[in-house]
């Protein structure tokens, strides 16, 4: 009993030399557990250390007077070596594309799903146009976008403290992370690129390696990382990026490009490649846009760079989506971004109208209205009206499975207008199409000039005036087949003057030339015959008279 007692006499006085020692040089190394109903130190120890039997160090150190019994809310320093440690591993969260796992062990996965595991020493490769989400053991979210090769370096936790050590190398491309806030000393979230490392808890950042001397550049939006080179290490915080050069200290934090303001967007994207605008930024050298169907922008299915302040958004199936915008500066450093919500609601597609033309103009007869066959249509819409504004339907059908429609019921002389819808198999109502105009005129009427002879001698025809800006095509011939002019000419006026002749018949005919450049049919075909000859009468009296001088 009392070799016990020393013994246990020694044992307290070794760990509070212990205690002591180790509060005074290593106090940021301890984890502070706190305690909640029905804890114990026994249970405690069991759960998240190396050994059941450290419960009683952790009651020496602690002042534990009833290890049994803790009181809710205590708060328990445990140094980080008594912490159980396991290998832990990460999951595939999203994937789209083409993404390889190459395990450490020398296999390749090619068909790579949600839920597979990802442990140490596996590499992660994206392909083009390509991006994977992955999940490790406390949450946190890394996104390896195209053309990115990542490796684990280190994967484990402690215990189910919920301190998990995440250690990663970037070989190329680019990554985005958000990283769960640490809940302890042992946690641990750090990429290497060949020129850095940074090393953050609880952030937001993007990481990229941009050109063929392995330069990074880091961007931080939410929290601070801590960027390590060769020489030198900085702390860059939210809203500023840097920039490590192979064996070079990060250049001065640089604040990263505000966000562009995008131009208002409709409730409905109703049209394939609708322009995306946005204002200009200064110091913007381009743009990247990006587009996912989450808002976490997890994975992306579409990306690319834009010189100017617009882009087409692209053609994908119908359905909610974000866009992400940002400006990005001579150094590469990407700054903050834009997102906004889209509707996509542009299938199917409207058909492509072929006939008439836009602003056609028939005369005296009704069109054949016809348009392309759509892949995705099982009928068409088809919409008629008076005005642009389609408030006075002459028609409205939904039921036309040919690509024409014959609009001859609608002959009224004026302007018509016609757009188009395509329905799919399943009944939904695409976009409406582009509106289409086209015009009714009369047949201009014949014109039948009559002919007069003027006080000056002169013989002129005049006809009744048509329509304003209307011209005549006038033809005088001495032939009734018109194939030999004496003169062919344009009149603005409703009247034309000619110089009389004797001996010849001639030939008149008018017909209008409209607005419009349309020639209307020829006039009746006015006969002008010759004045009388007088020579004819002294002909005669030439041969009485040499008749009387013989």
């Amino acid at each position: 009993m009392k070799k016990k007692l020393i013994s246990d006499f020694w044992l307290l006085v070794f760990s509070l030399i212990f205690f002591n020692l180790y509060s005074a040089t290593l106090p940021a190394q301890d984890w502070v557990y706190t305690t909640v109903q029905g804890d114990n130190l026994w249970d405690l120890s069991k759960t998240h250390l190396d050994t059941v039997m450290r419960f009683k160090q952790i009651k020496t150190i602690n002042g534990v007077k009833v290890p049994k019994q803790l009181q809710p809310g205590t708060k328990l320093r445990i140094p980080m070596q008594w912490i159980r440690s396991n290998p832990t591993s990460a999951e595939i969260l999203e994937v789209h594309g083409n993404i390889k796992i190459q395990r450490n062990k020398g296999a390749i996965e090619k068909t790579v799903i949600p839920g597979i595991k990802l442990n140490l020493g596996d590499r992660v490769k994206s392909g083009a146009n390509s991006s994977v989400a992955i999940r490790f053991a406390d949450n946190s979210i890394l996104t390896l976008h195209q053309n990115s090769v990542i490796v684990f370096d280190h994967l484990s936790a402690h215990g189910t403290t919920g301190m998990v050590d995440t250690r990663m190398h970037l070989l190329k491309g680019r990554l985005d992370t958000r990283v769960t806030p640490a809940v302890g000393p042992g946690s641990r979230f750090e990429i290497k690129t060949p020129s850095a490392i940074s090393a953050v808890r609880g952030t937001e950042y993007r990481a990229s390696i941009i050109n063929v001397q392995n330069t990074s550049n880091i961007e931080v939006l939410k929290g601070k990382v801590q960027v390590s080179s060769v020489t030198k290490k900085k702390l860059i915080k939210a809203g500023f990026g840097t920039q490590i050069a192979q064996g070079k200290a990060p250049i001065a934090a640089r604040e990263l490009l505000a966000p562009p303001k995008l131009s208002p967007l409709p409730e409905r994207i109703r049209q394939i490649n609708w322009m995306i605008q946005w204002e200009r930024i200064e110091g913007a050298a381009k743009y990247r846009i990006e587009v996912a169907d989450d808002a976490q922008f997890n994975t992306l299915i579409w990306q690319e760079f834009s010189s100017y302040t617009r882009a087409a958004f692209p053609s994908l199936v119908d359905g909610h989506y974000y866009i992400r915008v940002r400006a990005v500066d001579e150094l590469a450093l990407e700054g903050k971004s834009v997102v906004q919500e889209i509707v996509l609601d542009a299938h199917p597609q409207p058909p492509v109208q072929l006939k008439p033309n836009e602003n056609f103009v028939l005369r005296g007869k009704t069109p054949k209205l016809q348009w392309t066959s759509s892949a995705d249509a099982e009928k068409y819409q088809l919409e008629i009206a008076t005005d642009k504004e389609f408030k006075h339907f002459l028609l409205d059908r939904s039921d036309l499975t040919q690509n024409f429609f014959d609009a001859a019921q609608f002959s009224e002389i004026g302007h018509y207008y016609w757009r188009l819808s395509s329905i799919a198999p399943d009944g939904k109502v695409g976009p409406v199409g582009t509106i289409r105009r086209y015009e009714i005129k009369p047949i201009p009427k014949k014109i039948s000039p009559e002919l007069q002879a003027a006080d000056d001698g002169k013989l002129f025809a005049t006809w009744e005036v048509g329509t304003r800006n209307q011209t005549y095509q006038v033809q005088l011939a001495y032939d009734d087949q018109f194939n030999e002019l004496e003169f062919d000419k344009n009149n603005k006026q409703a009247k034309v003057s000619f110089e009389p002749v004797s001996g010849q018949v001639r030939y008149l005919r008018i017909r209008t030339i409209e607005e419009d450049g349309y020639l209307g049919p020829w006039g009746t075909i006015q006969r002008v015959d010759p004045l009388p000859d007088n020579s004819i009468w002294w002909v005669p009296g030439l041969g009485i008279l040499g008749i009387l001088l013989l």
